[in-house]
C-alpha cells in the first residue's frame, strides 16, 4: 500500500525584481551573433562537428533568432545555454552568471538506466526523509523523472549521450543556476523503497544558496549546476585537457579515494592522496591504483606536479615488486596537464611512445598565444626548442588560411621514453563515461600502445583542449571554447568517441549500494585472464 507523506517544498523568493530591466530584441541577437561568431572563428571542432555530426552553426542560428522575440531575460540566458549544449561537446560551456543554487538535500545518479538516490543530507532534512541510498526516485511533480533529466540535459553539452543521461540525472535534485533553470513551488517526488514494491510520494522543502537576480523565475512560474574551475594555466606544463568536477558521487569524481571495498586482506600501501595497494589472490598479489586526474593542486590551487609524480613512482615500484597484475582506476577521471598525463604513461609503457596527437587552430590569435607561452619559457631548454616547431606549425596553417593545423604533439614529434622503473606485468584499466578529456586520452594511450585492456563503459569523448572566451556583451553569459582537437593512438578523434572498453561492463544497482563488489569481482576476473 502507499503511503502518502507530505511537507512543504517551498522556494523562497527574492524581494527584488528585474522586471523592468530587460534585455531588448536587438541585445538579444547581437548576444547570439557573438556566440556564432565565435564558433567561426575559434571553435576547433567546427569542420568536425558538421562532417561528422551535421551540426551547422548557420542553422542553429536562424533556430534560435526565431525564438528570441518575447523572451524574458530568464529565458533568454538558458536559451543561449541550449544553443551551446546543440554542440554535444563536454567542453563547450555557457553559464549563466548567477549564485543561485536550489538542492532538495539528497543527490541523485544514473544507475543502469533508474534514477537512484545517491547521498542524502540528514541534518538539513532533519530525519523527515527517511529514505536510503539505491531508492529509486519515479517522478518529480507527477512528471516522469526520465523526462526530468532528459530536459535538463538539453542545457549541459556532451559529447556521449551516457554522459548526458548521467549529468540530467544528477541535476533533478541539485540545480544551480548557472546551468539550469531554478523551479519554484512544491516539489512532490514519487520514490521507489530500494526494489519494492512499496512507492510513496513525498513534499519536500528546498534547500536555497545566493541570491536571485533576473535568472529567477516570476512568482508561480515553474522553470525546468555548479562545477568548479579550471585551474589557470601559468606555463606550458599547465596546457590542460581537463572536464570540469560534476554533481553526484561528489566524494569520488576527480578524487583520488575509492568508491570500491578495499580487501579485508589487502596491503594498504597509500590511502592519500590516491589510493594503492595489492592483495592476494589465487595467482598471487594483484595490486590496485587509483588516477583520479592529471591536475595535481593543493587546497590554494598550487601545482603539485613534481611532488605527485613522485608518490606515483614510489607507488608503482612497489606495485611492481609485490604484484603480478595491476586494476588502474581511473572511472570518474577528470583530466589534467598533458605534459603531467604523457609522463605519468610513461610509467606504464615500455617502449618508446609518441605524444598525445593535437590539432590545433591555426589562427593570428593562437599563433600569438603560443608564441607568448614560447617566449616565457627559459632558454636553451628542450621544452622551447620542441614547443617551437609547434608554434612555427601554427603560423604556418595561419599564413596558408587553414582553419586547423595537420596533426602533431603539444611539443612537437618527438618520441617519449619510458620510465626506467615502471610497472610490466598486465594492466587492467576501469574507464566509464564520467571520465573525460585526459581522462579519455590516457587510457587511449595505453591501449592504443598495447599496455592496457580498458573495461567498464566508453570514456565521455571530450576530445580537446578549452580557454575561457569573453562574457556576452550583453548578457554576461560566461563561455569556454574547445580551441582544438586531440586523437586516439590509432588515429580517430577523441571528441564524441572517447575510448572503448575492451570488456564492457554496466554499473548495477548493487554496485551502486554494496561498494561495487560484483564490478571488483569481473575485473580480478579479466585481469587474472591475462596473467600468464
Amino acid at each position: 500500500m502507499k503511503r502518502v507523506l507530505s511537507f512543504l517544498f517551498i522556494f523562497l523568493l527574492s524581494q527584488t525584481t528585474f522586471a523592468d530591466e530587460q534585455l531588448s530584441l536587438e541585445q538579444k541577437t547581437a548576444d547570439i551573433d557573438q556566440v556564432v561568431s565565435l564558433v567561426k572563428s575559434a571553435y576547433g571542432p567546427r569542420d568536425y562537428k558538421k562532417s561528422q555530426l551535421g551540426i551547422d552553426v548557420d542553422q542553429l542560428r536562424e533556430k534560435y533568432v526565431s525564438l528570441l522575440p518575447g523572451t524574458t531575460n530568464r529565458e533568454f540566458y538558458y536559451l543561449v545555454l541550449r544553443l551551446v549544449a546543440e554542440f554535444k561537446d563536454s567542453h563547450f560551456l555557457a553559464m549563466v552568471p548567477s549564485t543561485h543554487v536550489s538542492s532538495l538535500g539528497f543527490t541523485t545518479e544514473w544507475v543502469d538506466g533508474k534514477i537512484l538516490i545517491d547521498a542524502i543530507d540528514r541534518r538539513l532534512l532533519r530525519g523527515k526523509f527517511d529514505f536510503e541510498k539505491g531508492d529509486e526516485v519515479l517522478a518529480v511533480n507527477g512528471v516522469p523523472v526520465q523526462e526530468v533529466a532528459q530536459e535538463l540535459a538539453l542545457q549541459r553539452g556532451s559529447g556521449f549521450e551516457q554522459t548526458s543521461k548521467r549529468v540530467g540525472a544528477r541535476l533533478v535534485s541539485f540545480r544551480p543556476a548557472r546551468l539550469v533553470p531554478v523551479p519554484t513551488g512544491k516539489a512532490r517526488v514519487t520514490i521507489r523503497r530500494g526494489t519494492s514494491d512499496i512507492i510513496e510520494t513525498v513534499e519536500l522543502e528546498g534547500i536555497e544558496e545566493g541570491e536571485r537576480l533576473d535568472e529567477a523565475p516570476k512568482t508561480g512560474e515553474k522553470g525546468v549546476p555548479n562545477t568548479p574551475q579550471f585551474g589557470k594555466r601559468r606555463t606550458l606544463r599547465d596546457f590542460d585537457i581537463s572536464i570540469r568536477e560534476m554533481m553526484g558521487e561528489r566524494s569520488y569524481q576527480c578524487s583520488g579515494t575509492t568508491r570500491i571495498a578495499i580487501p579485508k586482506d589487502a596491503t594498504i600501501l597509500m590511502k592519500e592522496p590516491f589510493v594503492a595497494y595489492f592483495h592476494p589472490t589465487e595467482k598471487g598479489n594483484v595490486g590496485y591504483l587509483r588516477i583520479p586526474h592529471y591536475s595535481p593542486e593543493d587546497e590554494e590551487g598550487n601545482r603539485l606536479y613534481e611532488e605527485r609524480f613522485r608518490q606515483y613512482e614510489w607507488a608503482v615500484t612497489k606495485l611492481e615488486e609485490n604484484t603480478v597484475g595491476l586494476i588502474i582506476d581511473q572511472d570518474h577521471n577528470c583530466g589534467g596537464s598533458v605534459d603531467f598525463l604523457e609522463q605519468m604513461a610513461g610509467l606504464f609503457l615500455r617502449e618508446d611512445y609518441l605524444p598525445l596527437q593535437f590539432q590545433f587552430l591555426a589562427s593570428k590569435a593562437e599563433y600569438l598565444a603560443f608564441k607568448g607561452w614560447l617566449d616565457s619559457e627559459p632558454k636553451n631548454t628542450l621544452a622551447r626548442e620542441f614547443f617551437s616547431d609547434t608554434v612555427n606549425l601554427v603560423k604556418k596553417h595561419w599564413l596558408l588560411g587553414d582553419f586547423l593545423t595537420p596533426k602533431t604533439a603539444f611539443l612537437g614529434n618527438h618520441k617519449l621514453k619510458p620510465h626506467p622503473r615502471g610497472y610490466t606485468k598486465p594492466i587492467v584499466m576501469l574507464i566509464d563515461e564520467m571520465s573525460g578529456s585526459g581522462g579519455d586520452a590516457f587510457p587511449a594511450l595505453l591501449q592504443g600502445n598495447g599496455r592496457a585492456k580498458l573495461l567498464g563503459t566508453r570514456t565521455m569523448g571530450a576530445g580537446g583542449h578549452v580557454i575561457e572566451a569573453p562574457s556576452l556583451n550583453n548578457s554576461g553569459i560566461e563561455l569556454r571554447l574547445t580551441k582544438s582537437l586531440f586523437y586516439r593512438p590509432d588515429g580517430v578523434a577523441v571528441e564524441n568517441n572517447g575510448a572503448i572498453p575492451d570488456f564492457p561492463y554496466t554499473i548495477t544497482r548493487d554496485d551502486f549500494v554494496y561498494k561495487y563488489k560484483n564490478y571488483q569481482k569481473f575485473y580480478l576476473q579479466k585481469l587474472l585472464e591475462l596473467v600468464p
